[in-house]
């Protein structure tokens, strides 16, 4: 891939969404490099590797339920899309109803893998 496509991000980030919402770690794992980079947020250590991930998004598949998703795409530069996702899900333990809006800046690889993936986020009860 010399450079990412409106339809390519469009596209993964459907399949992100899916994933996300169907609580399917394999396929969220599928959409990564296999040395990616999984930035949770800007100040912790990165989740390195499609296994962490797979296993990061495993148990987020586990503790979440009642999930809904939404994106707009904001850019498309070169291999780099940043996109605005917004989500609510319930937390199964409290059972409480919370809602994230959320910035990634997500980073492709020749092969059309995310290579890095960064995310900010908000979150607020609802």
């Amino acid at each position: 891939m010399t450079a990412l496509t409106l339809d390519h991000f469009t596209t993964w980030m459907t399949t992100y969404g899916r994933a996300s919402v169907e609580n399917d770690p394999q396929e969220s794992a599928n959409l990564f490099a296999e040395n990616a980079r999984y930035h949770e947020n800007p100040f912790d250590e990165p989740i390195a590797g499609r296994a962490a991930i797979h296993a990061y998004w495993d148990k987020g598949a586990r503790n979440l339920k009642d999930k809904e998703a939404t994106f707009e795409i904001l850019s498309v530069e070169e291999n780099r899309g940043i996109v605005r996702w917004q989500s609510k899900f319930t937390v199964t333990e409290s059972g409480k109803r919370l809602a994230v809006d959320c910035l990634f800046v997500v980073e492709f690889n020749d092969e059309g893998l995310c290579q890095t993936f960064r995310e900010w986020w908000h979150i607020r009860e609802i």
